[in-house]
């Protein structure tokens, strides 16, 4: 499994970027820096799954996190929550 993520890491690392930096176009809100921390927190889960994953096998499934953050922020987005911050 720690093989898939880390295509999923060389093969998306150019859109994320890109992710990034369109992140913050409709202004400085909630969504995008939730946008920002799932974006930015999946290498590093993925060297601590890559790393732990003799003592913990069970730390494959970390990266998995940055999918629950990118919920949190849809939910954020349906709800209406709107928070600015300048």
């Amino acid at each position: 499994m720690l093989t898939v993520w880390f295509i999923l890491l060389v093969l998306g690392s150019p859109l994320a970027l890109m992710g990034t930096g369109m992140a913050f176009e409709g202004g400085y809100t909630l969504d995008a820096y939730l946008s920002l921390i799932a974006i930015w927190s999946y290498p590093p889960l993925l060297a601590i799954a890559y790393f732990y994953r003799r003592r913990k096998p069970s730390f494959v499934w970390l990266p998995l996190l940055t999918i629950l953050l990118f919920i949190v922020e849809q939910l954020v987005w349906q709800l209406g929550i709107r928070v600015r911050f300048n």
